[in-house]
């Protein structure tokens, strides 16, 4: 059966796509068919899924493939009920032949006002507004059982907007990427009530579909487990600053998001140790990875010219240094495949 995950965090720049590529990446490599949905208008997903091929060169490239916001024009300015998979062309990764995208789209941004009344509006009588609403989570379960797809991962931004709300709640569970800083540790302390606010509204919206013959979906993601990243390594410790904001966010999972009332922890998430996998900032192998469309613990040596002053490859004792970092990354990300239902 179909799992479908979001990478997600209210807070911006804690490597949310990033760490979402890597582990679809991963996956893809032990055989399962992934589909990567790029949820976030900033279309970043898609920017690092299409860099292993030349079409980013040209600007005005049209990107092969359906993109989400195209998928789902049908119902945001149509009768249709359900998005028909078969109008859909995801795309292959040129480099990873397991995976899949349906690609982003700068457009998509609009689709906040759709989601927005279907938000306000599904609870009434609204028929179209109840059908806009249940759209996102039919179009996952449509593809997901006509391409055979093990996973789906999508990518959302750093909002507590609609579109966000929406994927969501259409999914199984989320993975949490953090920063160890205050300003993740206050990220979490709203985040419970949040997801807690969706829920409840989400329920409150669905009990009204059975006049309908609208079916209702579950509404109700488990958080899978944290990620803790881009902390600083000194003497091979993790340097005290980080690790005093590290405990203070483990405490505020346990204490707000995870505690009675709040989100669920999926089966592998102890609430007391949350974090899941530990990863520590990898400089530029990074940014290199991102240029060639490639999981960073994928890095092939030939692209280390891009990180050479001189344009020449790593050999020897500089080469060895981002192995090392390569197979203690594709270690962590392996962890966190193991939490995933």
């Amino acid at each position: 059966m179909t799992k479908i995950i979001a990478m997600y965090n209210n807070k911006g720049g804690v490597s949310k796509t990033t760490t979402l590529f890597n582990l679809a990446a991963l996956l893809s490599q032990r055989g399962k068919k992934v589909l990567i949905v790029d949820c976030d208008p900033q279309c970043n997903a898609t920017e690092m899924f299409f860099a292993s091929s030349e079409l980013l060169d040209d600007p005005d490239c049209e990107l092969p493939g359906t993109s989400i916001y195209q998928a789902l024009s049908p119902r945001f300015f149509g009768d249709t009920r359900t998005i028909d998979p078969a109008t859909i062309e995801l795309v292959t990764s040129y480099v990873y032949p397991n995976l899949s995208i349906l690609r982003g789209d700068l457009e998509f941004t609009m689709a906040e006002n759709y989601f927005g009344n279907a938000w306000n509006q599904a609870i009434t009588e609204n028929v179209n507004e109840k059908n806009t609403y249940v759209v996102f989570y039919r179009m996952l379960q449509a593809l997901a059982a006509a391409n055979t797809f093990e996973y789906v991962l999508c990518d959302v931004g750093p909002s507590t907007g609609a579109i966000t709300r929406t994927v969501v709640l259409s999914c199984d569970g989320f993975i949490l990427p953090l920063t160890p800083d205050r300003f993740c540790y206050q990220a979490v302390r709203v985040l419970g009530s949040v997801i807690r606010q969706w829920t409840e509204r989400h329920a409150q919206i669905t009990q009204t579909f059975g006049p309908f013959g609208i079916d209702s979906f579950p509404g109700k993601p488990a958080m899978l487990g944290a990620v803790i990243q881009n902390f600083k390594v000194h003497s091979g410790r993790v340097k005290e600053s980080y690790q005093k904001w590290q405990n203070l966010i483990a405490q505020k999972i346990a204490s707000d998001l995870l505690g009675p009332g709040g989100v669920a922890a999926g089966p592998k998430c102890n609430p007391q140790q949350p974090f899941v996998a530990t990863i520590r900032d990898v400089g530029p192998l990074a940014p290199v990875a991102q240029m060639f469309g490639r999981a960073i613990f994928d890095i092939r040596q030939e692209h280390t010219r891009e990180a050479s002053t001189t344009g020449q490859m790593y050999y020897g004792t500089v080469w060895t240094p981002w192995l090392e970092k390569m197979i203690e990354y594709k270690t962590e990300i392996a962890k966190i495949a193991e939490v995933l239902p």
